[in-house]
């Protein structure tokens, strides 16, 4: 491969990583994951790209996103009003992806009595008791800490927990497998390579030390031991991971 197709199919990566995980544009292919064809003798088969090398950077690219209207906002409106526009966007940019996971997951895992019920559970679209709860709580939460904290530290945060929180999901796709035999939650595990493991993790050490020193490792530490704690819980509630957890 020469250095301009790698760094084409890197671009790919990022531009998959990038709509997967958020709203922001990017010049490229306007559908979501891009595949390409790859020969494996006689046959061509589709290769999912995920660009989950690059989900730190996406994570930061958001927070920077979030940086800037901070700091827009905090000259317009009172501390409370830039706290519930901040929680909004953060919703907005991301999709609502990671919202909608939330909610999905907290039916099927506190709704369900057996591991085959939750399972079915969470593959239903519509949004139960449990759902409506976490989706609000999680909200409340982030109103909460957007409004208590000092502007200065809050643009410190979204530039260091944003990607390494992002760091969390790759971790949590190559270590622990998936709970359903088929579906596109075992696919997204196959492109979770170790290099791109280590990509991720590298990206993430270097963002969270520039930005945040010692307390960025610190956060990038407990970032990865929530991603391994949370993973073993869902081992044992649903027999691994799914799409929404």
């Amino acid at each position: 491969m020469s250095v301009t197709d790698w760094l084409i199919e890197q671009y790919v990566e990022l531009v998959a990583a990038v709509r997967f995980l958020s709203i922001l544009p990017m010049p490229g292919s306007t559908r979501l994951f891009e595949t390409q064809q790859t020969r494996q003798g006689t046959q061509e088969t589709p290769r999912l790209i995920l660009g989950s090398a690059y989900f730190p950077l996406v994570g930061l690219l958001i927070a920077l996103v979030l940086s800037l209207l901070l700091t827009l906002a905090n000259f317009i409106f009172p501390r409370l009003v830039v706290a519930a526009l901040l929680t909004v966007a953060l919703v907005i940019l991301t999709g609502g992806l990671h919202l909608d996971g939330l909610m999905d997951t907290c039916d099927g895992v506190f709704g369900g009595r057996t591991r085959e019920r939750r399972l079915e559970i969470m593959r239903d679209s519509r949004v139960g008791s449990f759902g409506v709860l976490g989706g609000v709580c999680i909200l409340l939460l982030k109103f909460a800490i957007f409004a208590s904290m000092d502007r200065h530290i809050l643009l410190l945060a979204f530039l260091t927990v944003l990607p390494c929180s992002r760091w969390a999901m790759v971790l949590a796709l190559r270590v622990f497998p998936s709970a359903r035999a088929t579906g596109l939650g075992v696919t997204f595990r196959q492109t979770v390579t170790r290099l791109r493991l280590i990509v991720a993790g590298s990206i993430a050490f270097i963002i969270a030390l520039i930005v945040g020193q010692f307390v960025g490792i610190i956060v990038l530490v407990t970032a990865t031991c929530v991603a391994l704690l949370s993973g073993a819980w869902f081992m044992d509630r649903i027999g691994g991971l799914t799409g929404d957890s």
